[in-house]
Order: structure tokens, then sequence, then C-alpha cells
């Protein structure tokens, strides 16, 4: 990987419908660097349900033919293998994560309204008919399917690790400048930036277009709290609960 004339290639993940889509259009405007959302072999993506049949060699073998100023883009849950794998190939590993009660909720919406391949997809359009009972049923999971916890989890933890750029959807949408600024920093690292950091940081934030997200709904921070009532609440706390003190949305289950 020459980095001399450009930037090493490296991956975007994220925590499904944490705003995936929002930082790959960010990303893709800065000069030269891109990844082209169409094009299914620069997608990564490895659930919980996948650990089992890890293809991790197929992974390497196809992030290792990223091209200089291209980028990955998938969801991805934490592994020691992974790691390693990244680690490896001296590949940089950039990282989203939402508040997991918005990212409930947007699931909920996203399963009904466009995920047509969705084992729920067809409940959630009749036997589930209110938005509660969706978030309810996908808090506990049913009929041998894994709860909210279980499957979403093992992908916050890439929070932890040291080497990756992790940032939340939070941050991103309120202080959007500042940690553009630290990315920028973190992906080019001691070589020349091509244009100033700030001038870097204006074109990023020009090809935001959440018209062209084809799976944004409205991305509002702590959107959960309109949702949420007395039930669903004490259900989160008992089926997810810790998920949120783990990773510092939540001091305790007082709230």
């Amino acid at each position: 990987m020459n980095q001399k004339n450009g930037l090493a290639p490296f991956l975007l993940s994220s925590v499904p419908k944490s705003g995936t889509h929002l930082l790959h259009q960010l990303l893709n405007g800065m000069p030269d660097v891109f990844m082209d959302i169409n094009d299914e072999s620069k997608k990564f993506f490895l659930s919980i349900g996948m650990q089992k049949h890890l293809k991790l060699p197929n992974h390497y073998e196809r992030l290792e033919k990223l091209s200089q100023n291209e980028f990955g883009f998938g969801h991805v849950v934490f592994s020691k293998q992974y790691a390693s794998l990244l680690k490896h190939l001296g590949m940089k590993h950039v990282f989203i994560y939402w508040d997991p009660r918005d990212v409930l909720v947007s699931l909920s919406y996203f399963i009904k309204e466009q995920w047509t391949d969705h084992p729920l997809h067809q409940p959630f359009n009749s036997i589930y008919s209110t938005p509660k009972s969706r978030i309810l049923r996908l808090m506990k999971g049913a009929q041998g399917q894994l709860g909210f916890y279980n499957i979403y989890e093992p992908y916050y933890r890439w929070i932890n690790h040291g080497t990756t750029f992790s940032l939340s959807y939070e941050s991103l949408m309120l202080s959007r400048d500042q940690w553009l600024k630290e990315l920028v920093h973190y992906l080019w690292g001691n070589q020349s930036f091509p244009l100033p950091a700030d001038e870097l940081v204006d074109r990023m934030k020009l090809n935001d277009d959440p018209n062209a997200s084809k799976t944004f709904r409205n991305g509002e921070i702590g959107g959960w709290k309109k949702e949420f009532d007395g039930e669903t609440k004490q259900a989160f706390k008992q089926y997810a609960g810790q998920i949120l003190i783990k990773y510092g949305y939540e001091k305790n289950n007082k709230w």
C-alpha cells in the first residue's frame, strides 16, 4: 500500500442503522476519496449469526484489493480475528454508532417499510400492527431468533478497540466540524493533506445529501423518547439495559 500520493485504503463500518450512509457521503466528499455504494465487492458484512462460518479469507482478499483512496463499507461485529485481519493489512478502521434505543426504533421502521426479505417484514405489516409491538418483538426475540441485545451488542465492541476511530452519530450531528477534523487527522496521519484541514471538512460537509440515502428515515437524536412508553422502557432495561451502561449512554437503569 503506497501512501505517498494518496490515502491508504481503509474500512468504514457501523452498528446497523447508525448513520453509515451519512458518513459514507461525508468521506466521499474528500478529494479523490471514494467508495461506490453500488459495488457489492466493496461491502463487508459479518453478523453474530455468521460467526460460526467466518469468511475472513474472503474479506481479507477483498479488503486487500481496495485501491488507494478507496474504502470498504459495511457492518462487522467485533472479533479478535477481524481486528487481527485489519492489523495484518495495516488498514485503518472508522466506526460509527448510535444510541441503541434509537437504533432499535429505526430498525423497527426499516424492516416494516423497506427490508422486504427480512423474515419479520410480513409480520410487521400484519400481526405486529403497532410501532410498540414491533419494538417489543425485536427487543425480546422469539421463535428461536435472538433478541436485540444479542444481535447488536457485538457491533458496539469496536468502541473499545484501541486503533479504531470510533465516533457516535450524536457527536457527528452536534459537533460535526470538530469530529470531521479529527477524522481527517486520523486517516491522513503524518501525510500531507491534499487541502488544508478546514477546507477538507468543508468539502465533506457539502457532500451530505439525506435524499440520496434509501435507508434514511429522519435521523432524530433521542427520537426513541417519542416511541417508548413505560412498558417499553421496562422491557428495554430488562432485555438490553446493560448495553446502555456499557457503552456510555446511561450510568444506570434509572432513566
